[in-house]
């Protein structure tokens, strides 16, 4: 049994203003008016089933607050069956929402089924490739390891994680040396002529017996407070299960890499090219988008006049850009972000002037997403 797990959250800061937290990433929709959650969903399922392996119900790790906008979204590519949620009551890093997972997975369909993360703030463009990397994970995840996806690097990339690759395990699978956190252009230069380094692509395969061994002997605290957390959950066998806010607050806040990736022997790597995107920043969603001969391209409605290199971003109404060079117009009803791409990385600071702030629009739009709907704020005043 292979089990798709999105994990869908994160505030995507560096994606201000269309990314707020009460509306992340994974429900930003692209050029093709699809989310990064649709796409993701789609992209796992197709994975499996190219395969030819057997599937179970995806699981969608989420805030209980996105529950029923995840629900929506899976509505719109016709999901007739949108899957199975385990709902946290608030952020707590990806390590505390695998072990979870694999708890929800191994309890359903024993230690031995498979878990395949899917972080679902990617864009992954070759399908038969990335499936043909899956089927490689998979391999490797039944002989006990717990396998991270590398993307071959094409730039010295600053805004990435690298993983080290180490001594060939199988056929296009190899050992992970280390990880490395996001380097300096310099080391990042070394690393992309030496051949030994991936980017860390964040996705990772393994069975739920496996990770939940390895996490009891490396990160025992979160293994044991993920144990708790998960026994003293009610209502546990439902398609939707919504965790204990005071077992799970016990939960460390760290990420799978730190808690365990970087520290298991049974660590495993398979590496490729598919078409990956993290789309963690503007200039990332701007190559998603075909630009004209001048390298002008928008999402929405523009005009550009003797303007060269601008990407326009806007929904909801016409932008004109004139004489504009190496710009990035972002457009939404309350908001206007206008960057150069080179400074696209510092957008999140943005993000925490307006907390300082107190300004609701690092959080809100002007349209609200409910269980029961949406309302629009029209204007506002004393």
């Amino acid at each position: 049994m292979i089990v798709p797990v999105i994990l869908c959250g994160g505030a995507g800061t560096r994606l201000w203003p269309v990314s707020r937290e009460s509306l992340p990433k994974p429900f930003m929709k692209l050029a093709d008016d699809e989310s990064l959650l649709m796409k993701t969903y789609a992209r796992g399922l197709r994975a499996v089933d190219t395969l030819g392996e057997r599937a179970g119900a995806v699981l969608t790790v989420t805030n209980r607050d996105y529950y029923f906008l995840c629900k929506d979204e899976l509505a719109l590519i016709g999901a007739s069956v949108p899957g199975t949620f385990l709902l946290e009551p608030f952020g707590r890093n990806t390590a505390p929402a695998i072990a979870l997972a694999a708890h929800r997975v191994a309890e359903l369909h024993g230690p031995e089924a498979v878990l395949l993360i899917l972080p679902a703030d990617h864009l992954i463009e070759d399908d038969a490739a990335f499936a043909g990397a899956v089927g490689r994970a998979i391999s490797a995840a039944r002989e006990g390891y717990l396998v991270t996806f590398g993307i071959s690097p094409t730039a010295p990339e600053t805004g990435f994680g690298y993983i080290e690759l180490g001594e060939p395990i199988g056929e296009g699978v190899t050992g992970a040396t280390r990880f490395v956190e996001k380097p300096t252009r310099e080391v990042a230069e070394t690393y992309l002529a030496s051949g030994r380094y991936c980017w860390n692509a964040g996705m990772f395969c393994f069975t739920a017996g496996s990770l939940l061994a390895e996490l009891a002997l490396h990160a025992p605290d979160v293994a044991a407070a993920a144990k708790t957390c998960w026994e003293g959950t009610v209502g546990r066998e439902g398609a939707t299960v919504e965790l204990s806010s005071a077992l799970f607050s016990l939960l460390p806040d760290i990420s799978i890499d730190y808690a365990l990736m970087e520290r298991s022997r049974r660590v495993a790597v398979v590496s490729g090219s598919f078409g990956w995107n993290d789309i963690g920043s503007w200039t990332a969603v701007r190559e998603t988008v075909p630009a004209d001969a001048q390298g002008n391209c928008a999402v929405g409605e523009a005009v550009f006049v003797d303007a060269r290199n601008t990407f326009v971003m806007s929904r909801d109404r016409l932008v004109a850009a004139v004489g504009t060079e190496h710009l990035m117009i972002i457009d939404t009803p309350d908001a206007l972000l206008i960057a150069p791409p080179d400074r696209a990385q510092d957008v999140k600071q943005v993000v925490s002037r307006l907390k300082q702030l107190g300004h609701e629009a690092y959080k809100i739009h002007r349209t609200v997403v409910r269980p029961w709907g949406t309302y629009t704020v029209l204007e506002e005043g004393p």
